[in-house]
């Protein structure tokens, strides 16, 4: 073979053997985000302020991520009764929506419905609009900033009616040991911007270590606050939970 000969062969045998090389050498995609993801979460309850009781509680969360967008759906409760008499009827439903405007930056609504008469609230109704920002984005680390504003219409068990504007500042934290065990802490600042200084404080903390495949044990610390709670009830209510979380 000519000298030629064999430079022509060596650039084919090259040329076949490129594209080869780039995919072996080509990063690994990203793990495609789960289009939808369910957590359920049952577990012992210790309470303190305005109930003080030990009962066992129930917790869901639905999430689904279409494009864009991230729908979640919650649910929450506590019940529980001391020698036949109620001493807990917590409720708690949500229902938000999240669009991605740029990859740190979200526009979000929501809806909550809560009812707590142990804690002054025969029913409370809040809608809210806003945005938040990622400040951190892991792999470890996730912050993420979050302020608006929306409606607040709570009515007591002695039908007192509260009804008024609100701004609404948040903070969501997560600390990630390894992908399935994780602290989570989320605080909210919730004001009233009308004549009335009404202010609520919400503190949902949870430490998530995994047991197994789609199991880890799940322990919470919950504190509610508000400056000016209806006659007769308390200020700070706390929950503290411990029990197993699925999620698929």
């Amino acid at each position: 073979m000519s000298h030629r000969s064999a430079l022509v062969a060596a650039a084919l045998a090259a040329a076949a053997l490129a594209p080869r090389a780039a995919s072996a050498q080509a990063p690994a995609a990203a793990p495609a985000v789960p289009l939808t993801h369910t957590t359920i979460d049952l577990g012992f309850v210790s309470a303190s302020g305005n109930t003080r009781l030990r009962t066992l509680n129930a917790a869901e969360q639905f999430v689904v991520q279409p494009g864009p967008w991230k729908f979640t759906q919650n649910f929450g409760i506590v019940n529980g009764t001391t020698d036949g008499a109620a001493t807990a009827n917590n409720i708690h439903l949500g229902l938000r929506a999240d669009y991605a405007i740029t990859p740190r930056v979200r526009a979000y609504g929501f809806a909550v419905f809560d009812r707590d008469p142990f804690a002054g609230i025969a029913r409370r109704f809040g809608e809210q609009v806003g945005a938040s920002f990622g400040a951190l984005m892991g792999p470890r680390h996730i912050v993420d900033l979050e302020i608006g504003a929306g409606r607040n219409q709570q009515i007591s068990p002695a039908a007192a009616v509260t009804d008024y504007w609100l701004g609404r500042g948040a903070v969501h934290y997560r600390f990630t040991f390894r992908p399935t065990s994780y602290l989570d802490e989320k605080l909210e600042l919730l004001q009233s911007v009308q004549s009335g200084p009404e202010r609520r404080i919400n503190s949902d903390a949870a430490l998530v270590a995994p047991l197994v495949s789609g199991i880890a044990l799940r322990f919470g610390y919950t504190v509610h606050f508000v400056n000016q709670p209806p006659p007769g009830f308390k200020q700070t209510d706390q929950i503290v939970s411990s029990g197993v979380q699925i999620a698929f």
